[in-house]
């Protein structure tokens, strides 16, 4: 599988932030395939993630960047320490609350957050509610954001695309990631969603993301 061929999720924050020597602290990096989007432009990338064994695969194939393990809950670092807090896809997995005045505390003051979350009635998202429903968490996350300390400065909806060979990747994919047995009645579910495109080779979804970005209020 092939998650944003075209790194249209790189564009969209070099939209909003200029990352040439920059101090980046990415939250949610999981194997890194954001943080190797942005680690050509940024003048520092620390990225954690709460799995150990992401973190171990990502310092395997992205050796210029800092990874840790850690939680966007109690982030181990000083006040006033980043220009940049990134958020990839990783908001809605935690207490949100907590999480975004911690994101506030170690942003410099003219810093920016971006929060980078899956909207509720994209593709890829409707297919992973057939394994597991994150609608309340992401509305949780999205009213996290409108009562944080930080005021949002802007908002916009982009897509990507998420390409299989076939259907039997996109099983396998799916199945592997949320750690289930195949099971014919979800897989019945996820042909009868995708419809015509069932038999695409390569078969293609659309990913549908929001982005925002936060600053320290004044």
């Amino acid at each position: 599988m092939i998650e944003d061929r075209e790194q249209v999720t790189r564009q969209r924050i070099e939209k909003l932030v200029d990352l040439r020597g920059k101090q980046v602290l990415e939250i949610g990096c999981g194997q890194g395939r954001v943080t190797s989007m942005l680690i050509q432009d940024a003048g520092r990338i620390v990225a954690i993630d709460p799995d150990r064994s992401r973190i171990a695969r990502a310092r395997e194939s992205l050796p210029g960047a800092d990874f840790r393990v850690g939680t966007a809950q109690n982030l181990d670092f000083e006040d006033n320490s980043f220009d940049l807090v990134l958020f990839s896809l990783s908001l809605h997995h935690q207490e949100s609350n907590t999480a975004l005045e911690e994101a506030g505390r170690v942003l410099r003051q003219d810093g920016r957050a971006l929060v980078l979350e899956p909207a509720l009635d994209g593709e890829v998202q409707t297919l992973a509610t057939l394994f597991e429903d994150e609608a309340p968490a992401l509305i949780y996350a999205r009213q996290a954001i409108k009562g944080c300390s930080l005021g949002v400065e802007d908002t916009e909806v982009f897509y990507t695309e998420w390409v299989f060979e076939d259907l039997k990747e996109l099983y396998n994919y799916h199945f592997e990631y949320y750690n289930q047995e195949f099971a014919p009645e979800i897989a019945r579910r996820i042909d009868e969603f995708l419809g015509e495109k069932v038999d695409s080779r390569p078969l293609i979804l659309k990913d549908k993301l929001i982005i925002y970005s936060l600053k320290p209020k004044t």
